[in-house]
């Protein structure tokens, strides 16, 4: 803690006098009265510490308790301090975010729900990335061309969309969301949403940003108060110091074996200690990126040197000084209390491979070799990918060109595929002028878009047929059975890029740089060097070509563009309002079993294209799941006919005769991705419920957006006692806040019984069902005013 003090100090007595250039400022003049901007690339837009320090006062005031750092920034954000319910995992905060931003495959619904509610400009800062539509194939230059070809009637309708309602768009090939955010936007203590699960990579420079829907950046964009469920907050304490091929991605991969994928579900993970100040601000973001796979709302970091270097770094000094000035209120206070508390020596951290087919099975790798024996995992490793939003810095760069280098001067190259990510065009740009570029080209490597690409799905891999079963390595933060380039057999593996290099070199999931060795181009055994390598270029950035299109001045003539004949793009129409009686004799389309994420429910890879396009995109839903009823994907039978289908084309029968229906699932249903069209598509295609066992926490509140029922069974037990064929009554007329549901259910052979369903439901929400949706809600509520 010594460093932070020692900041805090500096923030202090630059306060006392005055700021420097403020060297004439009254006594009573209040240093968090400046005007800063939240970026370089927006007027009008300010950080505004005053309000915050304000809100935070009145909260203290009440709760009379030292509070931490992610409560701090949670309710100096509250739309209503005064008489806000406050109380962790219970309470539902009504909060106002300072930004919204939205990747380009879930931007298309967030603008076209937003259209819908006839507003003439967002009343919030938003910006929108291209970066989900461009597939990798070929390479970075050839693969690019290929996609504005290809998504040019999407990019067109977002352009235009973004000019006419005050949108800040970044055209594609400007690089991953989340990486334009921590270079652009991002900035400590501030609260942002996005329609992305991986938003939270913030974290890294002390903002609290979180994963959502498309509806609830809708509600941001509208001037509505954003609804979250109070989070509970992880401790995450770091001592000690990263060390040899340990990195900041070794932190996460630790921490996903320790709280499982719905371990940090309805939590915050909050890291603090010695050990966080050894992190490069980029560090800090791979932590909080990654934390997505834990279930966790977000991450954060307190403000500390790393951050401030890296927006000096950035060029944005005003706010790294205007942040020192609010320091007391950019980390947690002395004697805040967490809900749960974890402590993790980076002195003894070992390096870690999480796989295969789930983020949460931590291996650290002087036992991996042992592992990938005892499973039977493919030894060879057939590609190495580096980069995506997780891990593309110039730190991570860096330290893996040195290897790639290392390796070069013994000569050998990889030995597995190797692809390159960059993250940003600024990170492209950079490594280009410095050199680890021509390194990675020289190991053998393919150079990438500036894009998601691999880490969605978005791979036309060609090297290994689908079915055959293949070990991939990679530095992404994602994993699930087929993700990567759609082949359930692939094994895929998540660690830093560190390990994805010096792997690479060797082929195999059996080597371990640590400890093995090599053989150079004359026969001679040699070991890998520990990688070397900067937090930032020590020549600044080089932020490439400009691909940021700012809103005209003149908004009123640009017209948006949509085909009303188009395949990829359709205006949507109001949902039906609940019919005010309870909902009897439903089918349950399917019954699934086991890991239910929203890459099950609605799959990515060529399915992106139609993201805009509600009714076409509908044809993936829940083609992934696994049917209890035959342990197998995306085959259900048809009650009314007896024959089996495909689980939307069997949904689309029911619809169009009339019959509502349910599904029912297993434990954290819905986990993955942030993206709505996972509760959307139920609801087109006739879905009343969902009845898991418990769910994630963005997919449970996008069904709720939509006017679905995510309902929980109150025994997880009762799971086991539906069977596929069984007809259910859910008695809506009962839902109430706090009180749970009857369901009864109808067995084919056997007699009636009863579950109790649970559900987590506020005054509001209730709204939102009984009105068809919370657009439905809000179009309503304007009516009226």
């Amino acid at each position: 803690m010594l460093a932070s003090r020692q900041l805090l100090g500096v923030a202090r007595s630059r306060a006392a006098a005055g700021l420097g250039r403020r060297c004439m400022a009254t006594a009573t003049e209040n240093p968090l009265d400046r005007k800063v901007k939240q970026n370089l690339l927006e007027e009008g837009n300010f950080i505004n510490y005053k309000k915050m320090s304000e809100n935070l006062a009145v909260v203290r005031s009440r709760l009379n308790r030292p509070l931490t750092y992610a409560e701090k920034i949670l309710y100096s954000h509250l739309d209503n301090p005064h008489e806000q319910d406050i109380e962790r995992g219970v309470s539902y905060l009504r909060l106002r975010p300072d930004r919204v931003a939205c990747q380009d495959a879930t931007a298309q619904m967030a603008i076209l729900q937003f259209m819908s509610a006839g507003m003439p400009s967002v009343a919030n800062p938003t910006t929108v990335h291209c970066d989900h539509l461009i597939e990798a194939q070929i390479g970075g230059e050839k693969d690019l061309e290929r996609a504005v070809n290809i998504n040019k009637e999407v990019y067109d309708f977002l352009a235009s969309a973004c000019a006419k309602y005050n949108i800040g768009f970044w055209k594609p090939g400007s690089g991953i969301i989340h990486q334009i955010i921590l270079e652009n936007y991002a900035f400590p203590g501030g609260l942002l949403i996005g329609t992305d699960s991986h938003t939270p990579n913030a974290a890294g420079l002390g903002m609290a940003a979180i994963g959502v829907g498309g509806a609830d950046a809708v509600d941001v964009m509208a001037n509505l108060p954003w609804e979250l469920k109070a989070p509970k907050v992880i401790g995450v304490k770091l001592t000690g110091a990263l060390n040899g091929w340990t990195t900041p991605k070794d932190v996460i991969l630790k921490l996903a074996g320790i709280l499982t994928v719905k371990g940090g579900t309805g939590a915050i993970v909050e890291y603090y200690g010695e050990g966080a100040q050894q992190l490069s601000c980029t560090g800090k973001a791979t932590c909080g990126n990654m934390g997505a796979e834990i279930g966790a709302t977000t991450s954060v970091f307190p403000y500390d040197k790393a951050m401030f270097d890296y927006l000096v770094a950035t060029k944005r000094t005003e706010i790294a000084e205007f942040a020192k000035t609010y320091q007391k209120e950019l980390q947690a206070d002395e004697g805040a209390e967490y809900d749960q508390h974890i402590e993790i020596n980076l002195n003894e951290l070992e390096p870690h491979i999480n796989g295969p087919f789930t983020p949460d099975l931590a291996t650290p790798i002087s036992k991996f070799a042992q592992a990938a024996k005892d499973n039977n995992w493919p030894e060879e490793m057939k590609v190495g990918l580096i980069g995506s939003c997780t891990n593309s810095s110039y730190e991570d760069m860096t330290r893996a060109a040195s290897i790639a280098r290392d390796a070069l001067n013994h000569g050998l190259k990889a030995k597995s595929a190797f692809v390159v990510t960059p993250g940003s065009e600024q990170i492209r740009a950079t490594i280009a002028r410095d050199g680890q570029l021509q390194t990675f080209e020289e190991f053998g490597g393919t150079v990438l878009a500036n894009a998601c690409g691999p880490c969605i799905g978005q791979w036309d891999r060609r090297d290994t047929p689908k079915g055959t079963p293949n070990s991939i390595l990679s530095s992404y933060n994602r994993n699930f059975t087929g993700r990567n380039d759609g082949n359930p057999a692939t094994h895929s593996f998540v660690t830093s890029p560190d390990l994805v290099v010096a792997m690479s070199v060797a082929g195999s999931l059996y080597f371990n740089p640590l400890t093995d060795t090599l053989k150079d181009k004359d026969g001679k055994e040699f070991k890998l060097q520990p990688p070397t390598g900067a937090g930032l270029p020590e020549r600044g950035y080089d932020p490439g070509q400009n691909t940021y299109q700012a809103p005209p001045a003149d908004r009123n003539a640009v017209q948006v563009q949509v085909s009303p004949t188009s395949d990829r793009l359709q205006v949507l129409s109001p949902f039906n309002a609940w019919d005010g009686k309870d909902a009897t004799d439903m089918p349950i389309l399917i019954k699934a079993q086991g890991k239910t994420t929203t890459d099950h429910i609605s799959m990515a890879g060529p399915w992106l294209k139609y993201r805009g396009h509600l009714d076409n995109i509908s044809n993936n839903m829940l083609i992934g799941a696994i049917n209890a009823a035959n342990g197998e994907a995306n085959k259900v039978q048809n009650f009314t006919t007896g024959e089996w289908g495909a689980v939307p084309a069997v949904a689309r029968d029911y619809k169009a005769k009339g019959i509502r229906w349910v599904v029912v699932g297993d434990w954290n249903y819905g986990e993955g991705s942030s993206r709505e069209h996972a509760a959307l598509e139920p609801r087109h295609l006739g879905g009343l419920a969902i009845i898991t066992r418990s769910f994630a926490r963005i997919h449970e509140t996008n069904l709720k957006k939509q006017g679905m029922l995510p309902l929980t069974f109150s025994d997880p037990a009762d799971y086991d006692k539906l069977n596929p064929d069984d007809k259910v009554d859910i008695l809506c007329t009962e839902l109430a806040v706090g009180k749970p549901i009857t369901m009864r259910v109808h067995p084919k052979n056997g007699k009636d019984f009863e579950i109790k369903l649970s559900h987590t439901f506020n005054e509001a929400q209730i709204e939102w069902f009984k009105n068809g949706s919370a657009l439905n809600t809000m179009a309503k509520n304007a009516k009226a005013n």
